[in-house]
């Protein structure tokens, strides 16, 4: 009798085992499944998004300015201003920075798009909006032309420190003036009043020159931007933290030196009456 027993015990124990494997196995599939289930739904997910955001910039919907745009959601919208000449474009609306409704006129942060471009390429505008890009002159004299305009530049330096610079009003100037640029008065920022020295100056390029500079700043510079007579900010520089002739994206009141920085953007925001 015991060592049937023994025997039954051991037949036991074997099922036991055997019931275990089975189990692990079980929660070995079902961890699969439920990952292949989680990976399908996030790619789902994904695509609803990617058709949603393209239903909003094609699709017909358009917004009057960054201002309508959705809350909280900063990425590229269908803008159509509606007292301006210029036909709906996409426009990046940034929404993080002091109550949103920023319409985005050029950004830079990794270096990954050239900036020394001749005067056509700086009137009719280039890159990706939504990423590195520069709207272009001829866009932005017909916005700014339509109604009242605050701007604001956002600059983060190769530490990590970030810096803005607020205006009361920006404008841009028609072709036929050199979409001379008019600058309100500055509001606020740690980063100072830089651009001070281009108000009221005529853009220039290294295939045109507008400059008041004996020379050519926009040569020199190999960049174009609203030069005097040259500068203390040029967001269109080269992207490089230091240059022994200071051709960086730079803006003189970040350091008080020409050093170059390592994200740049200039952004508008219509201003309620």
């Amino acid at each position: 009798k015991t060592t049937l027993l023994l025997q039954i015990l051991k037949r036991l124990d074997e099922i036991d085992q055997r019931i275990s494997v089975v189990e692990r196995k079980i929660q070995g599939n079902q961890q699969i499944v439920v990952s292949t289930i989680t990976k399908q739904l996030g790619g789902i997910s994904d695509k609803l998004e990617s058709i949603n955001k393209t239903l909003r910039q094609n699709v017909g919907t358009f917004y009057e300015s960054c201002v309508e745009a959705p809350e909280m959601m900063s990425d590229v919208y269908m803008i159509r201003p509606p007292a301006s000449s210029v036909a709906p474009f996409k426009a990046f609306c940034e929404q993080r920075y002091q109550q949103g409704g920023w319409m985005v006129l050029m950004r830079r942060f990794d270096g990954s798009l050239n900036f020394t471009r001749n005067w056509t390429d700086y009137r009719d505008g280039f890159g990706d909006v939504a990423g590195e890009h520069w709207m272009g002159l001829e866009r932005m004299h017909r916005i700014t032309t339509s109604d009242y305009y605050e701007l604001l530049v956002y600059l983060k330096d190769f530490d990590g420190v970030i810096k803005t610079a607020r205006y009361s009003e920006f404008e841009v100037a028609n072709e036929a003036n050199g979409y001379r640029l008019s600058l309100g008065t500055f509001v606020e920022g740690k980063a100072k009043d830089s651009l001070r020295a281009s108000d009221g100056s005529m853009f220039s390029t290294y295939d045109r020159d507008n400059d008041l500079h004996a020379g050519s700043c926009a040569a020199f510079y190999a960049s174009g931007w609203w030069y005097r007579n040259c500068m203390n900010a040029n967001l269109s520089g080269l992207y490089r933290q230091h240059d022994p002739n200071n051709a960086t994206m730079n803006w003189f009141g970040f350091h008080d030196d020409l050093q170059g920085l390592k994200e740049a953007t200039m952004m508008i925001r219509v201003v309620s009456n």
